[in-house]
């Protein structure tokens, strides 16, 4: 089937021109779009009606691109999403995106097309993979990104300011008595793996102690598995951390398995505390004190970015919205037993 980029290479310009033609032929030079024109004519090109229709306008869906269904992340954002265009009216249309492999590219324009999609929303780590938004960009697509660990400025995106809650976390311990705390983190290339750690050390900072030392910093990957290994090893040091904060509420459910295989007491001899208020949260014992990501508030902000686009995001000028979040203290944390 010939498509709107057989043309543009035929014709010598891009899938973006060759889509301004169909759209919006008076915005193309007379030359270039009869290049486009006559190359169509060649190829037998006949733009699908409804999929042109939708690049006119009178979109309701968004696009959300998951590439793990299964974290409890992604799909925190994919229910409050759901919620969120309910709301508004809107729906929205899922794809799996199963990393760069050969036809990716084309797996995305299939979306594009046969979803009616227009507008996507790119979550950690796609917010980050630049081929991604530069093809959108020539498929004249928008994406509002979530929690980028760079700011772009052709798409704007919403945060919550990572760093701010990790630094609320350990200064809740520190009211309780805790001085040696560890953290297991999340994956390496996440943002948010990042902010929390520079969270964390402003927090000793601020309070005038003593940065912690290497050995209290465990990689748990945002994974129950490898979270349980990252406990083991904090646990396991010669003088164990009192206090244990970890990446997220999963990671954070291991650690209080491994605690209790060793016989120890949530929270008189360890105190745990998670990240993003996951069901898992309420359902360990003790429950996990935790920071409540701010997932429907995001979710409605992407779709009032969307209602209100302005044209000038494509010109360089996107913007950062900002959310709150919430620390809600349970019964995983207590004073220090040490």
């Amino acid at each position: 089937m010939t498509t709107i980029y057989d043309v543009s290479r035929l014709a010598g310009v891009s899938a973006k021109t060759v889509s301004r033609v169909l759209n919006e032929p008076d915005k193309v030079k007379t030359v270039t779009r009869e290049q486009v024109l006559s190359a169509m004519k060649e190829l037998d090109y006949s733009p699908n009606a409804s999929a042109r229709q939708l690049r006119l306008g009178g979109f309701t869906s968004l696009g959300l691109l998951l590439e793990d269904p299964s974290s409890g992340y992604q799909s925190r954002f994919h229910q409050a999403l759901l919620t969120a265009c309910m709301e508004a009216g809107k729906h929205i249309t899922v794809e799996l995106f199963e990393g760069v492999k050969p036809d990716w590219k084309a797996r995305v324009d299939r979306f594009l097309t046969e979803g009616r999609v227009r507008d996507l929303i790119l979550l950690p780590t796609l917010c980050d993979f630049t081929p991604l938004k530069a093809h959108l960009r020539d498929r004249d697509a928008r994406a509002v990104l979530i929690a980028p660990s760079v700011f772009d400025p052709y798409f704007p995106s919403v945060v919550m300011d990572d760093r701010a809650a990790a630094r609320q976390i350990i200064e809740h311990l520190f009211s309780l008595g805790h001085t040696r705390i560890g953290h297991i983190s999340g994956h390496a290339d996440h943002s948010a793996s990042i902010l929390r750690r520079q969270g964390i050390l402003e927090a000793y900072d601020a309070a005038g102690r003593p940065r912690p030392g290497a050995e209290l910093f465990a990689s748990g990957d945002f994974q129950f598995r490898k979270g349980i290994a990252a406990a083991e090893s904090l646990l396991s040091l010669p003088e164990p951390p009192t206090a244990i904060f970890a990446a997220n509420d999963e990671t954070a459910a291991a650690v209080s398995m491994v605690a209790h295989k060793r016989g120890l007491s949530i929270p008189e001899h360890l105190s745990v505390v998670g990240f993003d208020d996951a069901p898992i949260a309420s359902a360990v014992w003790p429950p996990l004190t935790t920071i409540a990501q701010p997932y429907l508030d995001m979710s409605r902000r992407v779709v009032q970015i969307v209602d209100a686009w302005d044209a000038s995001f494509s010109g360089g000028t996107a913007s950062t919205y900002l959310t709150k979040h919430e620390l809600i203290v349970r019964e995983s944390t207590g004073p220090a037993s040490r």
